[in-house]
């Protein structure tokens, strides 16, 4: 456990010597102790009209912890974090969604939803309560799913790369108008995002630029669409070559309204001429697959396509009968692992590891099961029911080998490969947020940033007591060098003596 930043205050500027050029201050001018607290962000025309009310702060503080909750997204590799604090009903209808480096330095700050929004095809006004899940891509794409499917996309700097789209359109299917659609679950990965509706639809998008092959987009699925910035291609989006992918209403930055046209998918692609950024939306056939079975779905997770064997991702989905589904992106082909012997009840949450060789799945009855992805081998079971019966408020790979889960005032537990864990309390920290890297994870408070990394077990084997590997006789060696002892000679040569 190593904190990396700390003292931090967030989306704050630094206050430079003018003497030295160092900065040892930041700029909070103007600050209300309520408005930006760590990583929370309340607009100031919302906490005036509550203290118009007659609350005072004590009671205005805990107004604000039961009826707002902060959603914090990190890009991988040490990159920038997006925070952004929604309300839980309507009553907060605008807040600040902020794009900050790991020492908290704004990079970007606006209102969201914004204003275009309310623009849509149905007049829908939407609101901070509407915002279900945000998340970066491998590419630091930020992307945020609203709760009826709308993706909205930018960069680091705040700029719109896509105008939004509705993952499932509410024209389509059996249901349609305003409200039809109500997404469930929203899984940001690698490469786009997966969502899951309450009615059981699934649908993927895959986020590309103008550095993917042109002829990738050859093996999406027939009803797959493709979505376009303004000014590139027919419209916004377009079915798939030969298909009848169902038709969207998307919403430009100017705020006016885009009819998507069934047509080819590869527009321009085709001539050699790719967008600077486009995406492939591809709708499951996991609706009726669940209402022929007769059972719900629990929850979802991604296989990037660099992990699966056609280069397409792969959907898995937890099923209420205790089985898991895999989902072929690019055919719809729903294979059952039928993994009912091995799970004792429904899995509600999953994740899969950097290496995608195995996936952690953690059970209604509280067990944190690791499988391998192919549903061959089991590597752990470990039960978290003695601390809490209910499930973690997220679940996430620390490096290749081990899981980290968090609890609200419970801390974070980290479970190794061989059922060792660890257990670090968080205590009163109201913020706290698991970002996860290929060799390790961040841990995301109101006040600092730390690095939780398992001890790599080369490192083990060079410090442990009596070690008698070479890597453990060479450091002996060395120590005994550095001393000036005539030992060290023999330390050596006893290395290449135990033919290692």
């Amino acid at each position: 456990r190593v904190t990396t930043y700390k003292n931090i205050q967030w989306n704050k500027r630094p206050i430079k010597n003018s003497s030295s050029g160092s900065s040892s201050a930041y700029d909070t001018s103007g600050d209300d102790p309520l408005a930006n607290n760590g990583l929370t962000s309340i607009p100031l025309s919302y906490l005036q009209s509550q203290r118009r009310t007659g609350l005072d702060e004590s009671d205005l503080r805990q107004l604000l912890s039961k009826s707002t909750t902060t959603k914090v997204a990190g890009c991988p590799n040490g990159g920038p974090i997006a925070a952004i604090t929604c309300g839980t009903t309507s009553a907060l209808a605008t807040s600040e969604l902020r794009i900050m480096t790991s020492s908290g330095r704004p990079l970007a700050q606006f209102d969201f939803p914004p204003r275009s929004l309310a623009h849509s095809p149905h007049k829908r006004i939407y609101t901070s309560s509407d915002v279900l899940t945000i998340g970066f891509t491998d590419r630091c794409i930020l992307v945020i799913i609203m709760r009826d499917s709308l993706c909205l996309t930018y960069d680091i700097s705040g700029t719109a790369i896509l105008p939004p789209f509705h993952i499932i359109p509410e024209d389509y299917g059996s249901k349609r108008g305003p409200g039809s659609v109500e997404l469930m679950e929203a899984a940001v990965y690698g490469d786009g995002v997966a969502v899951l509706s309450t009615a059981m639809s699934t649908a993927i998008v895959e986020l590309l630029d103008e550095h993917d092959d042109a002829a990738y987009a050859d093996g999406a699925h027939i009803a797959s669409r493709r979505i376009n910035p303004e000014g590139h291609g027919s419209g916004a989006g377009s079915g798939a070559a030969g298909g009848s992918g169902p038709p969207d209403l998307t919403i430009t930055a100017a705020g006016s309204v885009d009819s998507v046209e069934v047509g080819d998918m590869f527009g321009s692609a085709r001539a050699g001429v790719l967008p600077p950024h486009w995406a492939i939306v591809t709708p499951l056939p996991t609706a009726a697959h669940a209402q022929k079975n007769y059972y719900s779905y629990c929850a979802l997770a991604v296989l990037p396509g660099k992990h699966t064997a056609n280069g397409h991702p792969e959907l898995f989905l937890s099923t209420s009968d205790n089985s898991v589904l895999i989902v072929d992106s690019t055919a719809g082909e729903i294979t059952d692992v039928d993994c009912r012997a091995r799970m004792q009840s429904p899995i509600v949450g999953m994740s899969f590891a950097p290496n995608g060789r195995f996936l952690a799945c953690f059970t209604q009855n509280s067990l944190l099961t690791v499988i391998s992805t192919t549903f061959e081998t089991k590597v752990l079971d470990f039960d978290t029911s003695e601390g809490s019966a209910a499930p973690p408020k997220d679940m996430r790979w620390c490096g290749e080998d081990s899981v980290v889960l968090h609890w609200k005032n419970l801390g974070v537990l980290m479970v190794g490969p061989y059922g060792d864990w660890l257990r670090f309390p968080y205590e009163g920290e109201e913020n706290l947020h698991i970002i996860p890297e290929i060799d390790c994870c961040r841990v995301v408070t109101n006040n600092r940033m730390e690095m939780l990394q398992r001890v790599p077990p080369a490192t083990a084997e060079l410090f442990r007591v009596g070690s008698i590997e070479p890597s453990a006789m060479l450091l002996d060696a060395s120590d005994d060098f550095e001393k000036g002892s005539p030992s060290s000679d023999e330390a050596a040569r006893a290395i290449t003596k135990t033919g290692m």
